[in-house]
């Protein structure tokens, strides 16, 4: 024989079911409004600590909150527990891909960006726009110049970044690296000209000039007095040492010179790749 429950108790049932539906529902959107509230407050460190309470289910927006707070490798370590099927776990790859350039791993960022599924036309061309922008970092122009053909100008969220990335790829062409061995051998020959080529003009005039003045200050101790003259050793000694100090400098002066060329050409690349992220995905 079936028993079948009394209709009060059918009703109890039903009741404990809807609100159970009901504060998990409401529950999750409650805590996904206040967690935005944070963000839009910047309260990152907060989000941080509350989103560690709630577990994995919160991992986007703990790094998310990282992210912005520029420690990458918490970001990216959050970001790769999203399962496939989140909402967010394309944009997440996409950050990924970018915090993994901004740390040098461009190996891995390469990956990241060539795994990446898209969905649409838009996501496509800025999976393509990336992927310029790490070839850019990695100096490889041929690389580059792939990825520029497909350059379109068509999506407003980073037509302008397209454009400037193909300025900084003309710029990082035509540059030409100079040589520290000729800029030590022409310090040899003439003080302060290495760094001269080097384009440190200034110094290299003031270098010059300093060399100049304690040989000839030397060179004067030495028809006066003769080589044994206190005056002799201290000029002498001082002339030698700016002048070896003059040859290390140009050399070191052309290292200074291109490593200041690559971050001001890395900094204006990793900006135009990180706009469109944010135009994009509203990050």
């Amino acid at each position: 024989m079936i028993h079948i429950p009394p209709f009060k108790w059918v009703c109890f049932n039903y009741l404990c079911f809807f609100i159970f539906c009901s504060n998990t529902l409401f529950g999750q959107q409650s805590d996904s409004l206040f967690v935005e509230y944070l963000f839009e407050k910047k309260y990152y460190a907060d989000i941080i600590r509350w989103t560690e309470q709630k577990g994995q289910a919160f991992s986007y927006y703990r790094g998310l909150a990282f992210y912005n707070q520029q420690q990458i490798d918490s970001a990216i370590y959050n970001f790769d527990k999203l399962p496939v099927g989140h909402p967010s776990f394309i944009k997440s790859r996409f950050l990924v891909g970018f915090g993994q350039a901004f740390l040098k791993k461009y190996e891995m960022s390469y990956q990241t960006f060539t795994q990446s599924k898209v969905e649409d036309t838009l996501q496509s061309a800025l999976k393509n726009f990336e992927l310029a922008g790490l070839a850019l970092l990695q100096r490889d122009t041929s690389a580059f110049a792939s990825y520029q053909k497909n350059f379109r100008g068509n999506f407003f969220a980073f037509s302008q970044e397209e454009e400037k990335l193909k300025e900084i790829g003309v710029l990082i062409r035509k540059h030409k690296k100079k040589s520290p061995l000729l800029a030590g051998a022409m310090s040899v020959v003439v003080p302060g000209s290495g760094k001269i080529y080097a384009g440190k003009t200034g110094q290299g005039i003031i270098t010059f000039i300093q060399n100049l003045a304690l040989g000839l200050q030397a060179y004067e101790a030495y028809r006066r007095d003769g080589w044994k003259s206190p005056r002799f050793i201290i000029y002498g000694g001082l002339f030698t040492f700016f002048y070896v100090g003059n040859i290390w400098g140009s050399t070191l002066s052309v290292h200074i010179r291109q490593q200041e060329f690559n971050d001001k050409m890395n900094g204006q690349i990793l900006l135009n790749m990180q706009t469109p992220l944010r135009v994009v995905f509203g990050q």
